[in-house]
């Protein structure tokens, strides 16, 4: 069964002066950064989390507190 989700373009999530940016914490140690720079768009992770890309799916590991 289908899964309802919302979606969003980047600045109505974003802060009014900072329109291209958001930062979301998904829990106690993760942090995804999202930026659109020029062209693209950058995903960083500030606290330094591994990832790995599986299938289109990007899989985040928490860092060890």
């Amino acid at each position: 069964m289908p899964t309802l989700v919302n979606k969003y373009d980047l600045n109505e999530l974003s802060h009014n002066k900072s329109k291209t940016e958001l930062l979301i914490d998904t829990n106690q140690t993760t942090e995804i950064h999202i930026l659109e720079a020029k062209d693209r768009t950058v995903i960083s992770f500030p606290f330094g989390n591994k990832f790995d890309i599986i299938d289109g799916i990007i899989i985040i590991h928490d860092k060890p507190i």
